[in-house]
């Protein structure tokens, strides 16, 4: 639900404990994901997830800590998408015979690089849902217009690849598909806004290059 219509309807100590509500179900989401990655390694000896687990847990600190805004998106699909596209992949587990672990786990850190170079650069602006909290046109973002998803997807990519579950495949294609419809409600966002339509006249990519 859009903010402003949160503030419209809904008392404050209302609005404080659902805020506090999906603040404690995300960190219970995530110390599940990363405990059954630790278990795993510890019960094998072989690593497992060590990539997405710093991924998943950075975000899930930008977002605890990030800085409100009422300059949101008022579209339903755009609220629906940014929780799945998210936090979806934090219902994998790890399991099956898939890429060895040691190429995996590096995979895996080349997509928390470049999430965390990316969304450094947004720093306590971070935010789920679709809006204008700047144009960013440095670094990673010189190369595509949504680095930090792409790191994402590398690293998502990674950790099935290591872990070839039908479930975590199906998490996968579920994540990236509403990860896809993110990226385009932010777009509609932006694009009332010159400084991006400039950007986006320069940076012809939005999420792979030369591809998409």
């Amino acid at each position: 639900m859009p903010r402003s219509a949160t503030n419209a309807s809904t008392p404050p100590l209302s609005r404080a404990a659902l805020s506090l509500g999906a603040r404690l179900a995300l960190v219970g989401l995530f110390a599940a994901f990363a405990w059954s990655n630790f278990a795993h390694w510890r019960s094998t000896g072989e690593p497992s997830g060590f990539g997405m687990t710093l991924l998943e847990g950075w975000v899930a600190i930008l977002f605890l800590v990030r800085r409100p805004t009422d300059a949101v998106t008022g579209r339903t699909l755009a609220w629906i998408a940014a929780p799945i596209g998210s936090f979806a992949m934090l219902f994998a587990r790890p399991g099956g015979n898939g890429l060895p672990h040691v190429p995996a786990e590096i995979l895996q850190l080349v997509g928390v690089g470049i999430a965390l170079v990316s969304l450094g650069a947004l720093g306590r602006s971070f935010g789920l849902v679709a809006a204008n909290r700047g144009v960013k046109t440095g670094g990673l973002y010189g190369v595509v217009r949504h680095p930090a998803y792409a790191g994402y997807l590398v690293s998502y990519v990674a950790y099935v690849a290591e872990n070839p579950s039908l479930w975590n495949v199906a998490l996968l294609c579920v994540g990236t598909a509403f990860q896809l419809i993110r990226i385009a409600e932010e777009e509609l966002v932006l694009a009332a806004d010159a400084a991006y339509d400039r950007y986006r006249r320069r940076v012809r990519y939005r999420l792979i290059p030369l591809v998409y």
